[in-house]
């Protein structure tokens, strides 16, 4: 049987570098092999693309290594002398690249982007979903035009709007939820119940980002619940999974509740009754139809007072074996290789 030669990009230049890091080391391992080649390559924090030279190249564990550490030994067992620029994919013939990424250049549409202009094939969404997604303020403003309820929220721009001023004089009142509007993964996120502790949160997202949300913080249950697409015939169909219920065992579902072993409890399928899963999942599909996402997404929920209100849609979910969605997958019976090919397949097309 004659492979498809994939790419599988990991690492970038992001807040989530090590996550990237981990998941990919699950889908290179997962990808089924009587189908696709799979070369695994490296994008450092500078950007530059450290690729394999050989036909069967070694994806070593990354579990307990640091970045330095996992590169050094990538870069020596695959025999890899110093990195490319992303142009060197180009030598390589691949078909398509499936996006091990997260968060950040990653994440954010620029690498969709730069291999559109390659001319190579990618997973998941374009340019166009994979930007308003990850801006938080413009994704939440699609998703009440669509009925969706959203906390109430307001867009600090640094150099634009006179945050201090802002912050005493919010439409909604405190406590307050405070991230950096082109953030992911709860990086830099933080509580704030008060304006003095509002404007240290912000000040320190202002320090390397630009923009600052602050939405009306909404007690609940914790919810995550996926969209995965299957190609029949010419056509992608989209459909929910099961929904999550997160409990965390810091105040929020923060990034070391998020990645740390232990970190928090997550229950799938969430025990929240048929009618509110039947919601969940119109709402998931809604927020990934209209933010124009392709192949799979997984968006975050607080359920208040039995109505789910959206809080951000990822178009790269973490992938590693415990995450969220092959949590999920798993529980509908499918298996990750599947959902690998049906990624792969769709960006094929």
């Amino acid at each position: 049987m004659i492979q498809t030669k994939i790419a599988l990009l990991f690492g970038g230049i992001s807040g989530e570098h090590i996550i990237s890091i981990r998941s990919s080391y699950f889908i290179f391992n997962t990808i089924d092999r009587d189908k696709f080649e799979i070369c695994p390559v490296y994008i450092d924090q500078t950007g530059k693309f450290w690729i394999p030279k050989g036909k069967d190249p070694i994806y070593p564990d990354p579990t307990d290594k640091t970045e330095s550490d996992f590169l050094k030994e990538f870069s020596s067992i695959n025999q890899i002398s110093e990195p490319k620029s992303g142009a060197g994919l180009l030598e390589h013939g691949f078909a398509a690249a499936f996006l091990g990424l997260h968060g950040g250049a990653g994440e954010d549409g620029r690498i969709q982007g730069f291999l559109d202009v390659l001319e190579i094939p990618h997973t998941g969404s374009g340019v166009l979903a994979s930007a308003l997604a990850m801006d938080k303020y413009r994704a939440n403003l699609l998703f009440q035009t669509i009925g969706i309820p959203v906390a109430p929220f307001v867009d600090l721009e640094k150099g634009k709007v006179d945050a201090r001023k802002t912050v005493l004089n919010l439409p909604f009142s405190f406590p307050v939820f405070i991230k950096p509007t082109l953030g992911g993964s709860s990086v830099n996120t933080g509580m704030a119940k008060t304006p003095e502790e509002a404007m240290v949160l912000v000040d320190k997202i202002f320090v390397s980002e630009d923009r600052v949300l602050i939405q009306k913080l909404i007690s609940g249950t914790e919810i995550s619940i996926g969209v995965l697409e299957k190609k029949e015939g010419t056509k992608r169909i989209p459909f929910a999974l099961v929904p999550t219920e997160i409990r965390p065992k810091s105040e929020f579902f923060d990034f070391e509740a998020k990645y740390t072993k232990g970190g928090s409890e997550e229950i799938t399928p969430a025990p929240v009754g048929e009618e509110i899963t039947k919601k969940l999942q119109e709402y998931t599909l809604k927020c990934h139809e209209v933010l124009g996402c392709k192949g799979y997404s997984r968006t975050d929920f607080i359920i208040s007072d039995g109505i789910p209100y959206v809080l951000e849609t990822n178009t790269l979910p973490g992938m590693t074996g415990t995450s969220l969605i092959p949590q999920q997958a798993k529980a509908l019976g499918i298996e990750m290789k599947e959902v690998f090919t049906w990624l792969l397949s769709i960006a094929l097309s």
